[in-house]
């Protein structure tokens, strides 16, 4: 029998070609893909940043114009107001000496009513205030008062109570003439003035000390029997 004559394999050659042709393609499509992840990361990454930007400066934009908005209408410090609600007479006494240099002696102490309004969003803490208290054509003051000091809740008020002595004997032999002969009328003016400190936010916003005054009239009604106050008439002094 005889040996058949060997034979070489077909197609082994154009398989192996095609194996490394399409290795080589994969390997060139994913070099191309992570040529492409690595160009898009930092485009990515500058894009958020930008947006993490302008996030920021919109927030901070908006903060500042909220503290604005604050600053004009909540934290605004505004002075207070000041007010004589009435005027009542405490104690009145006449008396007359002969052998004085004065031989009438009248005096008077009124009690006035002071209202404060704080018109801010935080309390307002004042010191005792000071009234003098003035007679028409009398240079000087002819009597003093004074009213404890307190505090004033955020756009609240608050009523003290100031005694006022009036010497009513040091104005003049008109005045007395006045209440002896005449129809009893004084006229009397006041000057009160009061000084405050407010705290916004507990000072953490700051701190403001504010100055208050008014002035006020007031007719008497005196005799050697009764001596009654009218209503007093009152005005802002911004001369202070």
């Amino acid at each position: 029998m005889a040996d058949a004559k060997p034979s070489k394999p077909k197609g082994s050659t154009p398989f192996a070609f095609a194996d490394a042709a399409k290795a080589k393609a994969v390997d060139a499509s994913a070099g191309k893909a992570d040529d492409d992840a690595h160009g898009a990361t930092p485009a990515g990454r500058g894009r958020w940043l930008r947006w993490a930007c302008c996030g920021l400066a919109a927030t901070g934009a908006l903060a500042a114009l909220v503290m604005l908005a604050l600053s004009l209408t909540v934290l605004k410090v505004r002075d207070p107001t000041l007010s004589m609600d009435s005027v009542s007479v405490r104690w009145f006494n006449v008396r007359f000496d002969p052998r004085a240099a004065r031989p009438l002696r009248i005096n008077v102490t009124l009690e006035g009513s002071i209202v404060i309004r704080n018109p801010n969003y935080a309390s307002m803490r004042f010191g005792a205030s000071d009234t003098e208290i003035f007679v028409d054509g009398v240079a000087g003051p002819v009597g003093v008062g004074r009213a404890p000091p307190g505090e004033v809740p955020a756009r609240g008020a608050s009523r003290v109570t100031a005694g006022l002595d009036v010497f009513v004997d040091r104005v003049g032999p008109a005045v007395v003439g006045e209440v002896l002969f005449g129809s009893g009328e004084v006229r009397l003016a006041s000057h009160t003035a009061v000084d405050g400190r407010v705290s916004v936010l507990g000072g953490l916003y700051g701190r403001r000390t504010v100055r208050v005054a008014m002035r006020c009239r007031v007719v008497l009604r005196v005799s050697a029997a009764v001596v009654v106050a009218g209503n007093p008439a009152c005005v802002a002094d911004f001369g202070r």
